[in-house]
């Protein structure tokens, strides 16, 4: 291309910029129709939680220090357990309802949401999934009124999320019919056990079970910690973990386990028994089967970490891009108008639409239980907590710096939010690993595998009308995804054929993989990105006629963001060219347009308020005058 064809493309892409945010035509939204749509279960249940957080115990106060902080969030929880909203017993019969409950929370305080969430779905669902009619008689009646407060005893000082290699022992000991827990040395300690520290009574404790020397694999045992006073059960040591860089509220502490008794009866046996005189027996027959079904239960707790993700960048954009329609700069220009604000904020906000939909589509996959769906539920689960709370972290983090020195004042929530919520992209899973188990999947499909790369399509799709395709872009989604599972596969495979026997070309293809981690990484992101601009589009598909327009415009632009921001990737295997960007510039850039036009009434701030955040929990000043702060 000559230099006077550079220079044309150059003023076709400033010219853009510059007229952005004039569209005369404004996209009309109905935030009620679309907040009906976006709500897919437990309406009454959401808006009666919603009403019932106006109480004046859930407004936050910057000014507490850590244990009144903390003293404030078990007096809210227990105020909460008070109006039976639902019951742990729902984990298992109506997880909708369950999860729908737990959500709520997160939009009054995130300490309370986790202490809950702990309590409810970690400890509480572990015992209602794991155990059996005995131990739901005697614990779950406790879980439900508080009168138990729980915690979850799987992290170790020395494993995070390596769980099948934890250190804490639990021994069968048949004369006296009881289980020796053991903490073997500080490694084995277990360690950010969320409400142990000062309010927790028992503790769902993950153990090496070995019976009549036999070794059996992790096992998770009912432990009381605390004594009905709060006094310190024998055998027992917990040590406070102290002020956090967020989540104050919750009081996790370090654990051991000084060879404490506990009765036989009081393993969770739903899947595995030992009977008195010591005998072990499962329906699981093989160690690595039983631990996968152990561990099974964290799913829900990933589906609320994700959901917290996305309803925390509900917030925040709700806040930021209010602001940003109405405050003005340099004369009478909302600084929305601006390009440079409208591509930090309008594609977290179609990614927050696509992300919501993911979610909901997984969540109908947990409440059917069909034993089917078991893989389908674990890779979407692993991959959109971490999608989601990656997301997050750049979506809030350009949220705040988009509200300028406004968006540094606590009362403007965006700033607290974000430290509080800092720990979702390690726990319930860290989010490299859980990339890798979307990635393990798909290179285990070996179907797929056997037909080899895809053919790399033809650059130009996007220039010659592609950028406003459904079609192209969720097939150019769908190539990165396959070529980027070819690469590791084929390497892994090459590894293998240069070594002889089965040991040696498995420990190849092994370390082809850990070399490759980063690409590994991509995969599961292009997964989930190929994925929530499918599922997306199938929204699209369902929803009443009066709201595809808008749903139309996110899905597109969710596309074409995450095509933009794999555009090394397209440049390099010539998937994509020079064209191609200048078009996906521009019909970005058109988006952008049509998204804001109208200031203030804009689609923009309609689209958020679809999200439907009563006003007392959204809080912040400047979401509604930001002269008034």
């Amino acid at each position: 291309m000559d230099s006077t064809g550079k220079a044309s493309e150059r003023l076709q892409v400033l010219t853009r910029q510059v007229t952005a945010g004039h569209a005369t035509t404004r996209l009309a939204v109905c935030p009620k129709a679309m907040k009906n749509f976006l709500i897919h279960d437990n309406k009454e249940l959401r808006d009666a939680i919603f009403d019932f957080l106006k109480d004046d115990m859930y407004r936050p106060n910057y000014y507490q220090g850590l244990m009144d902080f903390r003293e404030q969030t078990l007096q809210r929880l227990k105020k909460f357990v008070a109006q039976k909203f639902f019951s742990v017993r729902d984990y298992t019969n109506d997880p909708r309802r369950f999860i729908a409950a737990l959500e709520c929370l997160m939009y009054a305080d995130y300490s309370l949401a986790i202490k809950a969430g702990v309590h409810f779905t970690l400890c509480g669902g572990t015992i209602a999934k794991l155990g059996t009619a005995y131990h739901h008689a005697k614990y779950l009646p406790g879980v439900d009124d508080l009168s138990l407060p729980g915690c979850f005893g799987m992290t170790e000082l020395g494993h995070g999320s390596n769980v099948m290699g934890i250190e804490t022992t639990a021994v069968y000991d048949k004369e006296a019919r009881q289980f020796i827990i053991h903490t073997p040395n500080d490694e084995a300690s277990k360690y950010w056990i969320g409400g142990s520290g000062q309010h927790g009574k028992i503790c769902a404790v993950f153990a090496q079970l070995t019976v009549g020397g036999q070794w059996q694999g992790p096992h998770v045992f009912v432990v009381r910690i605390r004594d009905d006073q709060g006094r310190l059960m024998p055998g027992v040591r917990i040590s406070d973990q102290g002020p956090k860089m967020g989540l104050n509220g919750v009081d996790n502490g370090r654990i051991w386990f000084d060879h404490v008794r506990v009765p036989r009866e009081d393993m969770l046996d739903a899947f595995a028994s030992v009977s008195p005189d010591g005998l072990y027996s499962s329906s699981i027959p093989s160690v690595s089967q039983r631990f996968g079904t152990v561990v099974g239960g964290l799913t829900t707790g990933r589906v609320l970490i994700a959901s917290g993700g996305v309803d925390g960048v509900k917030l925040a954009l709700t806040i930021a891009i209010r602001y940003s329609c109405n405050r003005t700069q340099f004369g009478d220009r909302p600084i929305m108008d601006y390009v440079t604000h409208q591509a930090r904020l309008l594609p977290p906000l179609a990614q927050t639409y696509a992300l919501h939909f993911a979610l909901g589509h997984l969540k109908t996959l947990v409440s059917a239980r069909r034993p089917s769906d078991a893989k389908a539920i674990h890779v979407l689960s692993s991959g959109l907590k971490a999608a989601a709370t990656w997301g997050r972290v750049e979506a809030m983090q350009d949220c705040r710096e988009c509200c300028g020195g406004m968006g540094f004042l606590s009362s403007n929530k965006i700033g607290p939010l974000m430290t509080d919520m800092n720990v979702d992209v390690t726990f319930e899973g860290d989010n490299t690993v859980m990339m890798q188990q979307v990635a393990r999947s798909l290179l285990e499909d070996k179907a797929a595998l056997a037909r080899g790369g895809p053919a790399v399509p033809a650059a130009g799709s996007l220039a010659t009308g592609g950028a406003s395709c459904p079609k192209t872009v969720q097939s150019l989604l769908a190539f990165r995804e396959s070529a980027l599972v070819a690469q590791v596969a084929g390497d892994m495979a090459a590894a293998a054929t240069r070594v002889d026997g089965p040991a040696a070309k498995a420990a190849a293809s092994t370390a082809a993989f850990d070399r490759l981690l980063d690409v590994v990484v991509s995969i599961g992101w292009a997964s989930m990105e190929r994925f929530c601009h499918g599922n997306f589009l199938q929204e699209v598909d369902r929803a009443p006629e009066s709201l595809r327009p808008a749903l139309e415009l996110l899905a597109q632009l969710y596309g074409l963001s995450r095509i933009q921001r794999s555009l090394d990737f397209y440049l390099a295997v010539g998937a994509l060219n020079r064209a191609d960007v200048v078009a996906l510039r521009n019909a970005t850039a058109e988006l952008y347009s049509r998204l804001t036009a109208g200031g203030p009434r804009c689609a923009a701030v309609a689209m958020c308020d679809s999200f439907g955040i009563p006003d007392h929990l959204l809080q912040a000043p400047i979401a509604f005058d930001w002269r008034k702060v």
